[in-house]
């Protein structure tokens, strides 16, 4: 791959940092890379040194030369991956993509906020960089905020960290520096640290400060060392060779800036072990945790500041603590090895073609249609073009809120009209892989994928007969007892895998004991097979034994004009059940829901009962399918037999109990955090992708 990263200059900074990292992670794994600057700096010779090209722009003639000198390297280096840093290199590599009419991907990382002339220029121009990338969160809300509201799939936030080097060896130090290491410009709030520490040297404090890194803002800060009388006791570092062994020198790690975007000097200090007193702006929230890996205080305060120093000061166990505690988190979750890597998974991802077609045999949004959601969404911000075909609303206005390029076609005459649309679709898409999913779009994909030379992988949602899938070739499972229905039917096992189903949301918390008659629901389609009838059946025969108050009904489907019929002919059960219809995200009604209730009669994996487990809602499920791997019986939740009505009255009673209650919500909600892994069922559905299409 070819890849040219483009910067202001080559001079100290947190995005000069990373980009040098980029650039000798790429030429080592491989890639061909150049660097353009439009200014030399220091750094040019790290670039040098690992045998990286850098061109040097230019300055003259409102950057027209360099425009030009840059729209040449497009046209001869003929980049796969054009990496931007900074507004300045940004705007110029747009335009210089836009005059070459190149096809290569261009990506921007967006380092801070900039001037008011910024917001303008980059709400026109940032639909000329294919993806973007942000270090913090905090970034990347505000300029969705501010600037651009971005899709989904075409952004990413990757935390920049730092290098993970050897442990730092603790010796008695003989006195407290308190350090920084920054740009010197006025948004660092070097003069508030200045100023703090007068304060501090007024109590008789004694320690030393250590002011690292270079700037224009030096002067002005010398000449405020000289007015607070700090002289003796402040000293400014420009040459620093090893950023480690400086630190190692420090105490404690100051950063009050009035302003950042990530705080990679921040994180540099923490993985050296060194308790942080920084502000509570930016990015910084995110890196640092307040009173437990230092201490966060509000800008421009140095009254505050000097408080939390000298906590620190006076306290050298609260400083080895904090340290280590930093060190950890610095470790687990902004490694700059995981970020190059996350950097080149992108890259990659943007520059190989891979299509994907997705073929549903539904209209509607249930488990199945569901998960096809999903997975479209996840392969789309890992670089898939994905298209689909389906059978029509609301499923296919789910789709193209997402993007996807999509067409109808009616399920009518067995889904014949539905096959002719696929393959008219297939045809002219021309996909590298399909991924089916529902019996019939399974049937037709894998036969028409034989006849177009496509290969097809099918999604197996439920206990289904083997023919529907016998011509793809992949299968994935659902679950255990989706696999063993179709092993027991002899269905070829070495293309035969599970791939558990999972969802995209996150564990929420637990329940306590309503202390009012429970609510209960049922959210499944409303089809025969999914135990409806036998379960309001059973609950209106013994309402009088029962603690219940509402029935809330979500989904539809075919039995459902045959349930409101039998609800309003049953007296005990009149304004008790609600149908609901189809709802796009039935946890926006769970807050009035005390018990998750699935009666199915035969079930693949239900992604209904890990929608209410992430909430700490009890669950009562019939013992059938993949129900059992994730319900554990008496434990996650109450497991009963399909159609036996004393167990299912029983498992109500049981929840009615405030202790039963709180103790099944407790394990309803570790066992969801155990059984779903969103990211290793995208990493194993890729996988299996790219097996097949290779």
């Amino acid at each position: 791959m070819k890849i040219l990263f483009v910067i202001n200059a080559l001079t100290v900074g947190g995005a000069q940092t990373l980009l040098i990292d980029l650039a000798k992670h790429c030429k080592q794994t491989n890639n061909d890379v150049i660097v353009a600057t439009f200014r030399d700096g220091n750094l040019k010779n790290k670039l040098v040194e690992n045998e990286i090209k850098v061109d040097i722009l230019g300055e003259s003639f409102f950057d027209l030369i360099a425009c030009y000198r840059l729209i040449k390297i497009y046209k001869e280096f003929n980049p796969d991956i054009v990496h931007t840093h900074l507004f300045r290199a940004t705007a110029w590599a747009r335009f210089a993509k836009l005059i070459s009419n190149s096809k290569t991907k261009l990506v921007t990382t967006i380092h801070g906020s900039e001037s008011d002339v910024y917001h303008v220029i980059e709400k026109m121009m940032q639909p000329l960089s294919d993806f973007m990338l942000f270090p913090s969160q905090y970034l990347a809300k505000w300029y969705s905020e501010s600037i651009k509201k971005l899709n989904s799939d075409s952004f990413k936030v990757i935390y920049p960290g730092t290098t993970i080097n050897g442990p730092k060896t603790f010796q008695k130090q003989e006195k407290i520096i308190v350090g920084t290491l920054s740009r010197l410009h006025q948004i660092k709030g070097i003069d508030i640290l200045l100023r703090a520490a007068k304060i501090l040297k007024d109590r008789n404090l004694n320690f030393e400060i250590n002011i690292g890194g270079g700037g224009k803002g030096k002067e002005k800060l010398l000449e405020l060392a000289k007015e607070l009388k700090l002289e003796k006791s402040c000293i400014f570092v420009d040459d620093i060779p090893n950023k480690a062994e400086y630190l190692e020198n420090m105490s404690i790690f100051a950063a009050p800036s009035r302003k950042e975007a990530f705080g990679i000097n921040i994180c540099e200090a923490m993985e050296r072990s060194l308790p942080v007193v920084s502000t509570k702006v930016g990015g910084i929230p995110e890196v640092v945790e307040d009173e437990i890996t230092g201490f966060l205080c509000e800008p421009d305060n140095p009254e505050e500041l000097a408080k939390s120093l000298e906590l620190l000061i006076n306290d050298s166990e609260k400083r080895k603590t904090m340290g280590e505690k930093g060190r950890e988190r610095v470790a687990k979750l902004f490694n700059r090895t995981k970020a190059m890597k996350e950097h080149i998974e992108l890259y990659n991802n943007l520059t190989q073609n891979k299509k994907i077609h997705f073929a549903i045999s539904s209209c509607e949004l249930g488990g199945g249609e569901r998960l096809a959601i999903n997975l479209i969404k996840s392969l789309q911000k890992r670089g898939w073009q994905v298209s689909a075909t389906c059978a029509g609303n609301p499923l296919y206005a789910e789709l193209l809120s997402m993007n996807v390029k999509c067409s109808v076609a009616s399920m009518n005459m067995g889904g014949i009209m539905f096959a002719l649309k696929l393959f008219k679709d297939l045809k002219s898409i021309k996909p590298d892989i399909i991924s089916s999913h529902l019996n019939k779009a399974s049937l037709f994909s894998g036969i028409l994928g034989k006849i177009l030379g496509i290969k097809c992988v099918s999604h197996v949602h439920g206990l289904n007969k083997k023919i529907y899938y016998q011509f793809s070739d992949r299968q994935i499972a659902v679950s255990n007892a989706v696999r063993q229905h179709l092993l027991d039917q002899k269905l070829n096992a070495s293309t035969l895998i599970t791939i558990n189903n999972c969802i995209d949301k996150p564990a929420v918390g637990t329940r306590k004991y309503p202390e009012k008659p429970l609510n209960i629901s049922i959210t499944a389609k409303l089809h025969a097979n999914k135990g409806h009838e036998w379960a309001i059946k059973a609950i209106a025969n013994n309402i009088s034994n029962l603690k219940i108050g509402k029935i809330h009904i979500f989904g539809d489907g075919p039995e459902r004009q045959n349930l409101e019929k039998l609800c309003n002919s049953l007296d005990n059960l009149k304004n008790k059940v609600i149908f609901h219809g189809f709802v796009n995200d039935p946890s926006q009604y769970y807050n009035d829901i005390d018990i998750a209730l699935l009666p199915s009669l035969g079930e693949g994996i239900p992604l209904s009962l890990l929608e209410v487990m992430r909430l700490g809602i009890p669950c009562i499920a019939t013992n059938v399918g993949g129900i059992p791997e994730i319900i554990i019986n008496n434990q996650s939740g109450i497991l009963v037999e399909p159609k036996k009505d004393n167990e299912l009255i029983e498992a109500i009673n049981r929840l009615s109990n405030k202790e039963n209650y709180e103790l099944f919500s407790k394990e309803a909600f570790e066992r969801f955090k155990k059984v779903n892994n969103q990211n290793k069922m995208i990493d194993d559905f890729e996988k299996t992708l790219l097996e097949v299409k290779d």
